[in-house]
């Protein structure tokens, strides 16, 4: 079910942004829109997955697994959130770059 995968969805993000940065930096220009937009996609996807597992432990009234897992998914959501915000904008900033540099 959809509800399990926020974390192959999150990983997914995270790699796909690193392959973004990696190309930035090598200069490579082709597809760093793509990778941007599936890595962004991806971590949206995780978020919304994170949500309706929650959500399934309210409905099922399973109070004892949402203590569980709330408190630390809420903190690493936010978290992984800032970083995947700020690796994204990095890697936009290395194309950017790079862009400017051959067109002028």
């Amino acid at each position: 079910m959809l509800m399990f995968g926020w974390m192959p969805l999150g990983a997914a993000a995270f790699i796909l942004v690193l392959i973004n940065l990696i190309r930035g930096a090598m200069g490579k220009r082709r597809g760093w829109q793509i990778l941007l937009f599936a890595s962004l996609s991806c971590g949206l996807l995780a978020m919304m997955c994170a949500l309706l597992e929650i959500n399934g432990y309210v409905q099922e009234w399973l109070v004892d697994s949402l203590l569980d897992v709330e408190p630390t998914l809420a903190k690493l959501s936010v978290w992984a959130v800032f970083l995947g915000i700020a690796l994204n904008l990095i890697a936009l900033c290395l194309h950017m770059r790079t862009e400017k540099k051959e067109n002028g």
